[in-house]
């Protein structure tokens, strides 16, 4: 299934469009500035003749925007400065999650493990939580820097037991999960609803995190 928009409180994302549009501006600007001095020196100098075929692709704003905005989605925005900067971490790939399911009295009655699976681009991200028994797939998330501490990851989600499993029913959710700063482990909370009532803890590593 395809990732989902996220949103980034306290981020405006039509601010960065507008900067690469300035900055699109201004490389239109200077190449057609460049463009005008080449041809100027090969007529100064005679290096053009009759048998000569110039092709000038139009290096306007708009096709600089287009590739300045495919350069940032792309690559740009998970180099880590530009992540601090931001505020939006790149958090694709795996993680072991360890979860524990909880009473009302806040005891654990069920002790589980699963693997979630992230795959974010600059505007989407879609996480996946497997565990063997089930199987579960965001179905909206929100993101939010929190200085000194890390990020937070709030999404929504829907749950599908695996067949063989009639003790389990399709239910939906909401976790919140609290990521350290160097984005390698997160803890959390997450609650069910509509279909099963449940609620408990989830702590995720990250694959290939090292973390002593």
């Amino acid at each position: 299934m395809q990732p989902h928009e996220y949103s980034v409180i306290g981020l405006n994302r039509t601010a960065i469009g507008r900067y690469l549009g300035i900055a699109a501006g201004v490389m239109s600007s200077v190449a057609a500035m460049l463009a005008t001095l080449c041809f100027d020196l090969v007529q100064r100098f005679g290096f053009s003749d009759n048998s000569t075929v110039s092709i000038v692709f139009p290096l306007n704003a708009a096709v600089f925007y287009f590739i300045g905005y495919e350069v940032f989605t792309k690559w740009i925005w998970r180099c880590a400065i530009v992540q601090k900067l931001l505020g939006v971490p790149d958090l694709n790939g795996e993680w072991i999650c360890d979860g524990q399911t909880k009473d009302n009295d806040g005891k654990t009655t069920y002790e589980w493990r699963g693997v979630v699976t992230i795959n974010q681009t600059w505007e989407k991200i879609r996480v996946y939580l497997d565990t063997g028994q089930s199987s579960s797939r965001s179905k909206s998330a929100s993101l939010v820097k929190e200085p000194g501490r890390g990020y937070v990851l709030m999404y929504s989600y829907q749950n599908e037991p695996k067949a063989g499993e009639p003790e389990l029913r399709t239910h939906v959710g909401y976790c919140e999960l609290q990521l350290d700063e160097g984005v390698k482990t997160a803890e959390g909370n997450y609650f069910n609803n509509r279909g099963r009532v449940t609620f408990g803890r989830m702590k995720l590593t990250r694959k290939g995190a090292n973390n002593g």
